[in-house]
């Protein structure tokens, strides 16, 4: 090994630098086996941190799911609430030890697996007590309370559980550093072959932190996603009409998918075309954006799954997309076999398959989430639209009536003008449905309805009073001027055709009573007890006529057959319709 003599000191110092070096491979190696302990400690508290986040989620969608439930009644939307439970056991089964966690909650301390069951069995008491009793029962709301009080308990648990992971991670990763700079330097003194073993082993440790940021990155990102998710599914059931719903999943859908230019698209009233909601993003993209297309311009819509493409590659492209070239996304929202509309994202980056790669995931979660709350808010306006319109006429009910009644009247004392009503009934619709049968008179029913509502001025209001009675509040009118509105009602309904609908029917007419306030009455209930006396005296008159309730207030017009009731016509005095 040695040529010659060697002096002993030299000697020494070999073989003292020999066993330094491998002193310091051996400390660098023993500082690389622990940090990578730490490391492994690390990935298992990001593991339990994934973990108890999508607990959360499995609950926080089980719950959306119990709420549709419970104000829709409709079982279609618990679809949710069984695949946040099958989530939630999936993870129980992994990961017992994560469940037996005990921790402070209201006093006491509970294992984490006992706030979750209570947190389920309370959804399963209301789902039973909706099966029993239908949707919006007292006690199926106080289970939603109940169930609600413990997933905020459920939450705070949670929050706790993390900052724990979290602190236990800073701590392990505060390590983590000195002793990889240790290594390094150990490693360098150590020679070529300690150098290139530093140099990897500094590799590794630095690829393991890169993972571990990126995992926390994931983490956070998919956590904030989830806070907003369900910002948004609270914020909308808090919402009356479809143009704030609508607001407020722009807002959302803005920050849950913000690096990207973004529009979301829906179909309009006629479903012929889909029209830009909201759009979020800036620069050259968002002013490309087209404000609305037809349904076949859209691939996601033909095939009913998400497109992802470059626009300025030749090949298919979706018609509506415009502008510079760019890679785009169509993901379509569709819920229950219904499609509302289409989430469209997109980026001036290129290939689209890099593009998206890291929110591909996110827009379908999006999209998934805002078919349910499109879905909710469609449910919503029909139930709405059940609630105010006659459901066989489409006019308006009663109920809206008495209330638009007070409103226009105080209209009217504010604005020192007048409010006429109409009392309009069907002559002899007795004796048509005694002989031609009630779906018949059904159909007179919608045709006259459909008459009226086209013949009054947009500011008139024509509502369905019962039976085959109706009566048009005409605001801002006078005598002469309602005379006439009534006199175009009477003869549009006299021109009808009923043999076109009815085989064999005969020619359908109306008698009309007209009254104005404050000319002819005093009040609501009297406005309306006027226009009724005018109308009986219509109906005694010979019917197919229009009658005013006052004789002193007809002029400048008054119609060959307009004949005037007498305001000392009485209840008592009605001939039978």
């Amino acid at each position: 090994m040695f040529r010659g003599r060697r002096s002993p000191a030299l000697v020494l110092a070999f073989f003292v630098g020999i066993l330094l070096l491998a002193a310091m491979a051996g400390s660098a190696l023993l500082l690389g086996i622990d940090g990578g302990r730490k490391s492994q400690a690390i990935r298992a508290l990001e593991v339990e941190t994934g973990q108890i986040q999508a607990v959360l989620l499995a609950l926080v969608d089980a719950q959306a799911g119990f709420a549709s439930y419970l104000s829709t009644g409709n079982p279609n939307y618990l679809e949710p609430y069984y695949q946040g439970l099958d989530r939630e056991r999936t993870i129980e089964d992994s990961a017992p030890g994560l469940f037996a966690a005990e921790m402070e909650s209201g006093g006491s301390t509970v294992a984490f697996a006992d706030l979750i069951h209570a947190n389920l069995g309370q959804l399963a008491l209301g789902i039973a007590e909706i099966n029993r009793n239908g949707p919006m029962t007292k006690s199926g709301v106080e289970i939603e309370i109940r169930a609600q009080q413990i997933m905020d308990a459920i939450r705070k648990a949670v929050d706790r559980m993390q900052m724990q992971r979290q602190d236990a991670i800073a701590l392990q990763s505060r390590d983590l550093a000195p002793r990889n700079t240790l290594a390094f330097m150990l490693a360098a003194a150590a020679g070529m072959i300690a150098i290139a073993l530093s140099v990897a082993q500094f590799f590794a440790f630095n690829r393991q932190l890169l993972r571990r940021e990126t995992s926390e990155t994931a983490l956070h990102s998919r956590g904030r996603e989830i806070e907003l998710s369900a910002d948004m599914t609270n914020a909308l059931q808090s919402v009356p009409t479809r143009e704030e719903s609508l607001q407020v999943i722009a807002d959302y859908a803005s920050r849950i998918v913000n690096e990207m230019t973004g529009s979301l698209y829906t179909y309009n009233n006629s479903r012929d075309q889909l029209v830009q909601t909201a759009s979020w993003g800036n620069g050259l993209l968002k002013t490309e954006l087209v404000e609305s297309f037809m349904p076949d311009e859209c691939w996601a819509l033909r095939r009913g799954a998400a497109y992802l493409a470059y626009s300025g590659r030749p090949g298919v492209n979706c018609h509506h997309v415009r502008g510079s070239p760019h890679s785009y996304l169509c993901e379509p929202i569709a819920a229950q076999g219904a499609v509302f509309g289409v989430l469209h994202l997109a980026s001036p980056g290129k290939p689209p398959e890099h593009a998206f790669a890291t929110v591909k995931e996110t827009a379908r979660a999006l999209a998934n989430r805002l078919s349910l709350a499109l879905a909710n808010i469609d449910l919503r306006e029909r139930l709405q639209g059940l609630a105010i319109r006659d459901p066989l006429t489409g006019l308006f009910n009663r109920r809206v009536l008495d209330e638009i009644l007070i409103r226009e009247l105080g209209r009217a004392d504010r604005a020192k003008s007048r409010l006429g009503v109409a009392m309009v009934d069907i002559d002899h619709f007795k004796n048509f449905n005694d002989q031609f049968g009630h779906k018949a008179g059904d159909t007179i029913l919608k045709e006259i309805s459909g008459q009226i509502a086209k013949k009054i001025r947009v500011s008139d209001l024509a509502c369905r009073y019962g039976g085959e009675e109706f009566v048009v509040l005409l605001p801002d009118i006078d005598s002469a001027n309602g005379l006439r509105v009534c006199e175009k009602l009477r003869e549009g309904i006299a021109t009808l055709e009923p043999t076109d609908m009815v085989p064999g029917a005969p020619r359908v007419t109306i008698s009309v009573g007209f009254s104005l306030y404050p000319d002819l009455c005093k009040d609501a209930a009297d406005l309306i007890a006027s226009a009724d006396r005018a109308l009986y005296a219509s109906k005694h008159n010979g019917r197919n006529k229009v009658t005013i309730y006052d004789a002193a207030v007809i002029a400048p017009f008054k119609p060959a057959n307009a004949h005037v009731g007498s305001a000392g016509l009485s209840p008592e005095a009605r001939p039978l319709i």
